[in-house]
């Protein structure tokens, strides 16, 4: 294992790749193979077989998220404080492990849809410490002149598995879904080693002072907290729902499990290009002013799908990519930016369950609206109005502090700029 010390003194860009890749690669392994993602990803494979044989409704099904998130949302601030004193590769890898088991005992599912119920209630509380709000701590600790790049590496391994694992799942879930669950367990035990190898232990000058802590209230009382916490949640109520629902939806216009399953990994390539891009241009133009214009891309896909049906579901599958892919990576920018390390974890814990509380709800939302108006014209219309006011918001965002935190740096007090 390594343990790879935290240097403080300022690097280039170059530099804080070279000296922290192996930090980068466990945080890009650890997000891509986490709870946050790999059912969030990988769900809605699975709903067609389940009504097949189990005769559960696919709001039913939807609902499996909402309450992962709303678990996400109660944990993750918690997840944030024992981040900031724990360090992030302990806990971080229990909660992996915890998760590679869970997928086991999906597997052996009956027909008690309550039973299924508990198994994922159990999954997302014991593996609550494997998201983004573990991980982005540690990039961002690491990276301060290529931060946006490299959050975005981190956080495109989430887009890799949107790709890759509807592409080599798709066809083995449609023939035995339980294998399916068995091959996602034993690859997130892999990834949890994976990340207890390189994960670095934590570093001198990581410490939450606790005079910092003490500032969080005011903050979240702010107006730039209200703002930011608004956008990010019409963005998630906007492109959740179409993780899950993209490929039923297909399916119901007669578009193959193969086909369909090819499009929805269209997703995960716009979620690298949209990660690793953003990441570029925020390290270069203001942020808020990247991510408008990233959302207002999104809501062109979604308009195209209305225009041309699945001929041209290709398009909205690149926009929810696109959207994916500047959300959390902006949260995690966003964040570091705004409010500074010694409070970062919590304050990424708060965004980040108000974010999960939109992609829970979002499926629901589009399953009620379906039902009410008996096709996905009104659910997408929807989602393109709240992808417009998401972009509206973060073009109102103030610009950031004028000496913004660094990993050497201790954080700037900006309460000024929240009231």
């Amino acid at each position: 294992m390594t343990t790879e010390p935290f240097h403080p003194a300022p690097l280039g860009a170059g530099a804080e790749f070279r000296r922290h890749w192996r930090a980068l690669t466990a945080a890009t392994v650890g997000i891509g193979a986490g709870v946050a993602v790999l059912p969030f990803y990988t769900n809605g494979l699975f709903v067609p077989e389940l009504e097949a044989e189990f005769g559960w409704t696919r709001a039913q099904l939807s609902a499996l998220q909402l309450a992962g998130s709303t678990i996400t949302i109660l944990t993750a601030p918690l997840v944030g404080m024992v981040v900031d004193r724990l360090g992030v590769r302990l806990p971080a890898t229990i909660s992996m492990g915890a998760l590679g088991l869970a997928y086991f005992l999906l597997s052996a599912s009956g027909p008690s849809f309550l039973g299924y119920l508990a198994i994922w209630v159990l999954m997302y509380l014991l593996a609550a410490a494997s998201t983004a709000v573990s991980f982005t701590r540690t990039v961002n600790e690491r990276f301060d002149r290529g931060r946006g790049l490299a959050l975005g590496i981190a956080l495109g391994g989430a887009g890799l598995v949107a790709f890759v694992v509807p592409q080599l799942l798709g066809a083995r879930i449609a023939e035995n879904w339980r294998s399916g669950y068995q091959i996602l367990g034993a690859a997130v035990l892999a990834a949890a080693l994976v990340v207890l190898l390189l994960m670095p232990r934590r570093g001198a000058g990581t410490t939450t002072a606790p005079a910092a802590r003490e500032r969080i209230a005011p903050v979240l009382r702010g107006a730039l907290f209200a703002r930011l916490a608004l956008a990010f949640l019409a963005l998630a109520l906007a492109v959740g729902g179409m993780t899950v629902h993209l490929v039923p939806m297909l399916r119901d216009a007669g578009v193959s499990t193969a086909s369909a399953a090819t499009t929805a990994g269209l997703v995960g390539i716009a979620v690298i290009v949209g990660r690793v891009g953003v990441g570029l241009l925020v390290d270069r133009l203001f942020a808020p002013r990247v991510a408008a214009a990233v959302l207002l891309l999104a809501a062109l896909g979604y308009v195209a799908l209305l225009a041309g049906g699945p001929a041209l579901a290709a398009a909205a599958a690149v926009g929810v990519g696109l959207a994916l892919g500047a959300e959390v990576d902006l949260i995690g920018y966003l964040t570091a930016r705004y409010y500074g390390l010694a409070r970062y974890s919590r304050m990424f814990g708060v965004f980040y369950a108000v974010f999960m509380l939109g992609v829970g709800a979002s499926p629901l939302m589009m399953a009620w609206l379906l039902a009410v108006t008996g096709g996905y014209t009104a659910p997408l219309l929807v989602a393109v109005a709240l992808l417009a006011l998401a972009a509206a918001l973060l073009l109102s965002a103030p610009r950031f502090p004028s000496s913004s935190p660094a990993p050497e740096r201790s954080i700037t007090t900006i309460e000024g700029m929240h009231s």
